[in-house]
């Protein structure tokens, strides 16, 4: 399970975030089927399309796009909020998905 803050829910739901960055290695892998929760609770079910480890100031404009994010620094403050002492130079895992029953 992939869980999400409750304000991505709706972005989510009509496509605008179809990616998730999470500080570390995380052991989801491309071809994998989890469900997105919010809250606790699931609200869809999707397959994960992409995985990719690397350096959070490594991410493309596109990832950080698919994030739900328009800037690197929007990215970098959101996830301030989350892991309140990430830095550029540490690991992320970006996981993208695609929804499959909602």
């Amino acid at each position: 399970m992939l869980h999400l803050l409750p304000r991505y829910v709706r972005d989510v739901l009509s496509g605008r975030k179809t990616a998730t960055i999470r500080l570390g290695r995380k052991g989801v892998k491309r071809g994998d089927i989890v469900y997105l929760a919010a809250g606790g609770r699931p609200f869809a079910k999707a397959k994960i399309v992409k995985v990719v480890e690397k350096k959070l100031k490594e991410l493309t404009p596109e990832e950080i796009r698919k994030d739900g994010h328009g800037s690197f620094r929007e990215l970098l403050s959101d996830l301030r909020r989350i892991y309140p002492v990430i830095s550029p130079e540490d690991t992320v895992t970006y996981i993208e998905w695609r929804i499959i029953e909602k």
